[in-house]
């Protein structure tokens, strides 16, 4: 496919272009699963994605959610828009959100104790995952059924989705969070990558 989109003039392109895969990966489900500026929203994990989700859902008008593994990121949830902090390897809080959410949304790469996140779901709540889980999701369908609970899964987003999504971000002033590199340290940004250490996005620059 070959897409052209403008770019809006408040968006620097260094920023703007982790906007185009991450951005609109987590900025499509907002639209296509019709989300409220009254819904409760979780996001589980605080990465190149999460952290992106966190800042769209908080502009969006929803009471958000961050679930980290890493207690030493709630005060920077917090900072992206999260209003609320749960630390998911703490079972207790986690069971203290039981029924709570209209949509969770899962942007790692691993499996979790899905179980316990399809009861931290209202009524009618739904999963979706974005991120790239390999493992099948094992999950008891009895839960799902008497609360008429969804699994679902979304990729990027459509031409009109990503440049909706960018006039969002410029008109909210939400920009990701990118180490930049000069073309000449490329090896040292692909080191970083690979080891899953980059705050949150790459961006090579001339």
């Amino acid at each position: 496919f070959t897409w052209v989109i403008p770019l809006p003039d408040e968006l620097p392109s260094a920023t703007a272009g982790p906007l185009f895969c991450g951005g609109v990966t987590v900025f499509n489900p907002i639209v296509q699963l019709d989300i409220k500026p009254t819904d409760r929203v979780g996001v589980v994990g605080i990465g190149g994605l999460g952290h992106m989700a966190l800042s769209f859902l908080h502009a969006w008008g929803c009471d958000v959610t961050a679930f980290t593994s890493s207690p030493e990121k709630a005060t920077e949830a917090r900072e992206l828009g999260a209003n609320h902090v749960v630390i998911s390897t703490d079972s207790e809080a986690l069971a203290e959100v039981a029924n709570s959410f209209d949509v969770i949304i899962s942007t790692v790469n691993v499996s979790l104790d899905w179980p316990a996140y399809i009861a931290a779901l209202r009524p009618r709540g739904r999963l979706h995952l974005v991120g790239a889980v390999l493992e099948p999701l094992e999950l008891a369908v009895f839960p799902l059924l008497v609360g008429q609970k969804s699994v679902s899964s979304s990729p990027t987003g459509s031409p009109v989705i990503i440049d909706n999504m960018l006039k969002f971000a410029a008109r909210h002033s939400i920009e990701p969070i990118t180490e930049t590199y000069p073309f000449d340290q490329v090896n040292a940004a692909m080191d970083r990558l690979r080891n899953g250490k980059p705050r949150y996005r790459v961006v090579l620059k001339r």
